[in-house]
């Protein structure tokens, strides 16, 4: 995760390997699971060759269950507990959900999906080109992420912010998750946490449009 932000505020940029994953599994089964937000497709696109198969309706309805596991992870480091104590903290369900802890590190035996036999069948196919698809993209986002004209780009943004206001920003924490995804979009989940497209991240002019507004919400 890139970190911009004071001791005050905090804005975190990620594409997490996690939801990455998933949405490869998705792609590649042909599933078509309802959620809200509707992600579209991953780019560079995924292929999909076959016809759903009679599993597919029980494995949708448990993709979509792991999906929202997966985006009620990820985050901050809880401000209560130090992270010195991480080695004493692998069984805490909030620093479980910190790392994706236990679906992070799938397995043939897929902890943390145990019940959903359907789904565990799709990530035993797709689960190795999940992986390095989504690595591949991994290793493209950290350089796009961190280039000069990209760079402290949050950090300007609370500085015009805080310019109109007159005043410093209050304490706030706001996590954005960068998906590549086919469109230029973005979904707020919740007040500290969005979901953009990469297409969207790395246009200048319109990420700061998006994000202006929040932060003057949240500042």
């Amino acid at each position: 995760m890139q970190l911009a932000g004071t001791t005050s505020w905090r804005i975190g940029t990620d594409e997490p390997q996690s939801l990455l994953m998933a949405l490869y599994v998705r792609d590649a089964s042909g599933l078509r699971p309802q959620v809200a937000p509707d992600i579209p497709p991953l780019a560079p696109a995924v292929t999909f060759g076959e016809k759903p198969s009679p599993v597919d309706s029980l494995a949708t309805a448990q993709w979509s269950d792991w999906w929202q596991q997966l985006l009620d992870g990820g985050g901050f480091w809880p401000d209560h507990k130090r992270p010195s104590d991480l080695h004493r903290l692998t069984h805490d369900p909030e620093i479980q959900r910190l790392f994706y802890w236990p679906l992070r590190h799938l397995h043939p035996e897929f902890v943390g999906l145990s019940g959903t036999p359907e789904l565990q069948a799709l990530l035993r196919v797709h689960h190795e080109a999940a992986r390095v698809w989504s690595e591949a993209r991994q290793q493209e986002f950290v350089p796009l992420s961190s280039a000069r004209q990209r760079g402290l780009l949050e950090c300007e943004v609370v500085r015009t912010v805080e310019h109109g206001l007159r005043r410093k920003a209050r304490p706030f924490k706001f996590d954005v998750r960068v998906l590549p995804v086919a469109a230029v979009q973005a979904w707020r989940l919740s007040p500290g946490r969005a979901l953009v497209t990469r297409a969207l991240f790395m246009d200048r002019g319109a990420y700061s449009e998006w994000l202006r507004p929040i932060i003057e919400e949240l500042a």
